[in-house]
Order: structure tokens, then C-alpha cells, then sequence
């Protein structure tokens, strides 16, 4: 049974992460403005709104892409190399978390389709700097589901919830217009992405608040160490898609996050004995 539950969530997770391989290079269709020239955009989901001045059905980014798939002159199909090696790695990913520790159960269950959901995701992101909401949707119900099935300690889930996100909510509010000013406002849309805020309010429903704050803190360091070389490599600037390195963080996290803070916390001497996560 236990090997029936893993060929079904690595086959339904693979085509969340290989319809990312479509979608981002028809986001950068969109953000090119070649839809201006398209003799269906009046009519293209893509171009309407569900409610005026409003841009909640651009936002469902994945959703608009399946329901044009078919019609849209815009998405083109994926190299059969990049297909394989999607699949190959999203095995990898959902097999490391399902089987992690030796026992199946809900906890492992609900990471593996996280880690899915994190490597499609930061495919799109890595390539147009945008989370479609669908994925840190599906993050934030199998967050959902491991706050149930853990109750007695529910406070741990809400707090996590809450406490990242607002924390990078609070950066942003804060120093977005302090570096308008200084560099302009053509220059910064947002220091934290609206999908960074969520992807991490997700998660740390997911993992909770002391797990969360650990993924946030392993993602920076990623973010900062392997940005600096990327910069370096290609000789000048390049965009920083954090979502990328917070899903690496989260990931990270997922597989030995107890350990990590179980180790410094016996290593600065403090008892963990009591200590739930």
C-alpha cells in the first residue's frame, strides 16, 4: 500500500511540475506584451478581470495557462530532455521526504507533496521572479491537514502561520519606501514579493513557527552565497528570485529541521527534553 500512495503522488506531482516547464516561458510571453498583438485577447481569459481594477485572475496564473493550453499560440510544448530530467528530479524529491525516517504517515505524506510543490514553484520563479498562487495553495492544505492531524499542539501551526510571513511583510513595508526614495520608484516594485509572503505563511503552517524560522534563515544564507557566485559567473546583475532558495530552505528543513535545532539548542545548553516542534 505504502509503495501504491508513492507512484501516486509521483505521478500526480509530476505534471504540476512539468506543467511549470510551459508555464513560465508564457508568463514571459505575457510580461513581453505579445498578447497585444493576439487577435483572441478580447476574449482570453487571460485579459479579463473577476472583479474591476482588480488582478485576481491573473493571479491564477497556472489555472489561466491549462485553460488555454490548447488554444493559446503563446505556449509552446517542452524539449523532451528538460521533461525527463523534471520527472527524474521531482522522483527524487517526493521519494527523499515519503520515505524519510523509514515510516510512512501523514507527516510524510504531506512533505512530499510539499517538496513537489516547492521544485515547480521555483522553476517558475527562477525564471520570471513570480510564485503562481496554486502551488503555495496546495502547500497551505497539506499545512492544513498536518495541523489537524497533530491538534494537541495547534498553536505551534497558527503561530507559524503569522510569524514569518509578517515578519517579511514588515520588511517590505518598511524598507520598500526607504529604497524607492533613494533609488526611485522605476527601479523597485517590492522588497519581498507578495508570493514570498505567502509561500512563507504556507510553510509555516506546514512546519511550524521554530521550523519555519530555520528554512527562512537557511534560505538567506543560500540565497546570499549562491547569488554572490551567480553574479560573479555571469559578470554583472542578475535577478534574485528568492523563492528558489526559500524552497530550499523549507525543503532542508522538512528533512533534518529537528535535528538542526535540537543541536544547537544541546550545544548552547539548553534541555530539550520539553520541547515540542
Amino acid at each position: 500500500m505504502n509503495v501504491l500512495i508513492w507512484l501516486v503522488i509521483c505521478a500526480a506531482t509530476s505534471v504540476f511540475c512539468l506543467m511549470s516547464l510551459e508555464l513560465y516561458p508564457y508568463i514571459i510571453s505575457m510580461d513581453n506584451n505579445v498578447c497585444s498583438g493576439c487577435g483572441r485577447k478580447e476574449t482570453c481569459i487571460a485579459q479579463k478581470r473577476l472583479f474591476k481594477d482588480s488582478n485576481f485572475v491573473s493571479e491564477f496564473m497556472l489555472l489561466t495557462y491549462i485553460s488555454l493550453r490548447k488554444k493559446c499560440e503563446y505556449i509552446s510544448s517542452t524539449l523532451i530532455h528538460k521533461v525527463i530530467t523534471c520527472i527524474i528530479v521531482n522522483t527524487l524529491l517526493v521519494s527523499i521526504l515519503y520515505w524519510s525516517g523509514g515510516m510512512v504517515n501523514i507527516t510524510s505524506v504531506v512533505y512530499s507533496v510539499s517538496a513537489s510543490m516547492l521544485f515547480a514553484l521555483s522553476i517558475v520563479d527562477w525564471n520570471t521572479q513570480y510564485i503562481p498562487v496554486e502551488y503555495t495553495g496546495i502547500i497551505l492544505i497539506c499545512g492544513l491537514i498536518r495541523l489537524f492531524a497533530d491538534i494537541s499542539n495547534w498553536w505551534q501551526y497558527v503561530i507559524g502561520l503569522i510569524a514569518v510571513s509578517g515578519f517579511l511583510y514588515i520588511v517590505d513595508v518598511i524598507a520598500t519606501p526607504v529604497l524607492r526614495k533613494k533609488y526611485g520608484d522605476d527601479d523597485i516594485s517590492h522588497v519581498m514579493g507578495d508570493g514570498d509572503i505567502k509561500l512563507m505563511a504556507a510553510t509555516g503552517l506546514l512546519l511550524g513557527w521554530k521550523l519555519n524560522i530555520l528554512a527562512l534563515i537557511i534560505g538567506c544564507v543560500a540565497g546570499s552565497v549562491i547569488h554572490v557566485i551567480l553574479m560573479r559567473i555571469k559578470k554583472g546583475d542578475r535577478q534574485f528570485a528568492f523563492g528558489p532558495y526559500l524552497s530550499l530552505g523549507v525543503f532542508i528543513t522538512m528533512i533534518c529541521g529537528e535535528q538542526l535545532v535540537s543541536w544547537y539548542l544541546n550545544m548552547i545548553g539548553i534541555n530539550i527534553s520539553n520541547i515540542s516542534y
